[in-house]
C-alpha cells in the first residue's frame, strides 16, 4: 500500500494514497480531501505533492487541483469540462489539460479491457471489437 506523509502543525498523518479524493491549492497551502476522514491542510504547495503522486494515478486537471483518478465518477460537460468525484465535488479542467486527461483515460481503459477496446473522445464514447473478436463473431 502506497502512503503519503502529511505534516501539519500538530501532527504527522500517514495516509494511503487510495484514500485521497483530491487536493486543492490555496497559495502555499494544500488541502487534502479524503473518502472517510476530515480534510487536512498542510503548509506546502500542491506542486510538491504532484511530484509524489503523479505516478500513482493522480492527475492535475487545473492549477488549483490534483485528483485521484481512482475516484473519478464522470466528466460533466455541462459545467465546462468538470470532473465529478466520488463525493460529487466538481473539479474544473483547464482547456489545455483536457486532451491529456482523455489520453490517460483512454490508456487506462485499454489496459483494463482484455476483450474489448473502448475509445473515449470528447463528445462521445465508442466500442470497437479487436480483430480477434471480429473473427469469433463470423
Amino acid at each position: 500500500m502506497q502512503r503519503i506523509v502529511l505534516h501539519t502543525s500538530d501532527s504527522i498523518h500517514l495516509i494511503p494514497n487510495s484514500d485521497i479524493l483530491y487536493c486543492k491549492s490555496n497559495n502555499s497551502y494544500t488541502t487534502f480531501f479524503f473518502i472517510n476522514r476530515p480534510p487536512v491542510v498542510v503548509s506546502r504547495n500542491i506542486k510538491e505533492y504532484e511530484r509524489q503522486l503523479l505516478h500513482h494515478n493522480f492527475f492535475r486537471p487545473h492549477q488549483s487541483f490534483l485528483v485521484n483518478l481512482e475516484h473519478l465518477v464522470k466528466i460533466d460537460k455541462t459545467h465546462g469540462f468538470s470532473l465529478v468525484m466520488k463525493d460529487n465535488t466538481l473539479i474544473p479542467t483547464s482547456m489545455r489539460k483536457k486532451k491529456e486527461l482523455m489520453q490517460i483515460l483512454n490508456r487506462q481503459l485499454q489496459i483494463q479491457s482484455e476483450t474489448e477496446h473502448f475509445q473515449i473522445k470528447p463528445g462521445h464514447c465508442s466500442k470497437t471489437l479487436l480483430p480477434s473478436q471480429q473473427n469469433q463473431k463470423q
